[in-house]
């Protein structure tokens, strides 16, 4: 067996590093509650600490670790340059509770066959940091083997805080999840190259990132935290997942962010209300399930978003429980009208319209009534409708809208255009009659496809002589508030009614 070599440069502390043998998994453990005030819709430094920013170390008072046979078990606080192979076996870091540990990987490979290549028992904090000009790989062959009742099931396992920081590159791959913290997760700087058969990165408590490059193909999701999930910059380039984004309270107030999901790209899930806020940033979504989906409330105040899909009515390029605001920023969203959704709160204009059939690669403009191009996008899905909101769209204007051949001129007269969430048609979430809002103006060069652009569940409504574009008509003295009532005389089934002048 070949020896552990160590060099230790004028240590003024005793630091004790054993040789262990192959350190097994750590299970689950119970959920905390969330680590900051998430009522809050300000960004707080206190987030980061100055240590997670900090790269340098003083290379005269670290340990140098170079990889060879054996597993190594770190029990001291300290910095570890660590380098060399280990070709099936882990770094254990099972330190004091005060302690705080900076592990330096400096050019290294570590390969683990059914364990966590770095395993963080306990300790205070650890702080992993990637060497400038290097390449770090951690790999899981086979799978995760417990230890004890922990269930150690990622390629990087935590216990305790865990911060990745640094000027060079970590790839991981692992046979179920990359990185998982039990407790706080962040992440300021450094490129990351992930896949994963599960969650790229998975946190209880939270993940927040203020900087950094990812690259993340997983099986699950992408970015999972059971709490809270916070985007403060970065880019972020998830190419595959299931889910992009998720979390009970997601906050993103920077970065340059694309999805290509297969479920919802961006979930505000859990059992308890959850919100998603977007304060900033650039966003580019492709989805086959819903673009950006809350389980309570949607507040969109700054940022540029753009979404294609989904391309099955089923769900909806935006969903939300509760409401859903926009005070600023830009969103072009082109999915079906089935389950699509405009904002039920606005301070900007926002339109929803139905497009007619529309190919991906179908390019969506928006001129204003002087043929000033406003808004341009070219969706990566087909699509039947299209969502629009911008600073730029102005009560009392009239806009042209263009989709291919179709084209349609669009008058605000308020705030939102199409309908709303509690003026969805019968039976939607928080609506109580007929579907709100604008119908959509006459196609040139294309044909109505009949669908009303949705707000709640149940997006088709029927006019009257009175309707305004805005108030839901009366309903029926009758109306059990689950039956629809009969639809105008000679409706047939396809045509919407003429809408007042």
């Amino acid at each position: 067996m070949k020896n552990l070599t160590i060099r230790n440069k004028l240590k003024t502390t005793a630091v004790i590093i054993a040789l262990a043998l192959l350190i097994g998994g750590c299970s689950q453990a119970a959920l905390t509650s969330s680590p900051i005030d998430t009522e809050s819709t300000e960004v707080t430094e206190s987030l980061y600490s100055d240590r997670d920013y900090e790269t340098s170390y003083d290379e005269s008072d670290a340990i140098s670790i170079e990889l060879q046979d054996e597993s190594i078990t770190i029990t001291e606080a300290g910095t570890y340059i660590v380098t060399g192979t280990l070709e099936d076996g882990s770094i254990v870091i099972d330190a004091g509770d005060e302690d705080k540990i900076q592990l330096v990987l400096a050019g290294c490979s570590i390969t683990s066959s059914s364990s966590a290549c770095i395993y963080v028992k306990n300790a205070d904090k650890v702080f992993i940091t990637t060497e400038a000009g290097t390449v770090n790989t951690l790999t899981n062959t086979e799978g995760f083997e417990a230890d004890g009742d922990i269930n150690v099931d990622g390629v990087i396992f935590a216990k305790d805080d865990l911060t990745l920081n640094g000027e060079g590159t970590l790839v991981i791959e692992s046979c179920d999840h990359g990185i998982v913290c039990k407790d706080e997760l962040i992440v300021t700087s450094g490129v990351y190259d992930i896949t994963s058969a599960e969650d790229g990165l998975q946190a209880n408590d939270l993940i927040a990132v203020s900087g950094g490059s990812f690259t993340i193909n997983a099986g699950d999701d992408a970015m999972h935290s059971e709490v809270d999930l916070v985007i403060d910059g970065g880019n972020i380039d998830i190419p595959e997942c299931k889910e992009g984004l998720e979390g009970n309270f997601i906050t993103i107030n920077g970065g340059d962010i694309t999805i290509i999901a297969s479920d919802d790209a961006v979930n505000a899930a859990g059992d308890q209300a959850a919100s998603l806020e977007i304060n900033g940033g650039t966003i580019d979504i492709t989805t086959y399930g819903d673009g950006m989906d809350s389980n309570g409330t949607l507040s969109i105040t700054d940022g540029y978003i753009t979404i294609s899909g989904p391309e099955n009515a089923g769900n909806g390029s935006l969903d939300y429980d509760s409401t859903g605001s926009i005070t600023g920023g830009t969103i072009i969203a082109a999915g079906m009208s089935g389950m699509e959704m405009n904002f039920s709160e606005a301070s900007q204009g926002s339109i929803l319209i139905s497009t007619g059939a529309q190919s991906s690669g179908t390019t969506i403009t928006i001129t204003d009534s002087s043929g000033n191009e406003i808004l341009s996008y070219t969706p990566t899905t087909s699509y039947s409708c299209v969502l629009i909101s911008s600073p730029e769209l102005e009560v009392g204007q009239t806009y042209t809208i263009t989709s291919g051949s179709s084209s349609q001129e669009v008058t605000l007269s308020d705030y939102i255009y199409g309908q709303t969430m509690g003026m969805g048609g019968f039976g939607g979430p928080g609506g109580n009659g007929f579907g709100g809002g604008q119908m959509p103006g006459d196609f040139e060069g294309g044909e109505f496809d009949g669908q009303m652009p949705g707000g709640g569940r149940g997006r088709r409504g029927f006019g009257d002589d009175n309707f305004d574009g805005q108030t839901p008509p009366e309903l029926p003295d009758d109306f059990d508030g689950e039956t629809p009532p009969e639809p105008p005389e000679g409706f047939d089934g396809q045509t919407p009614p003429d809408m007042p002048q």
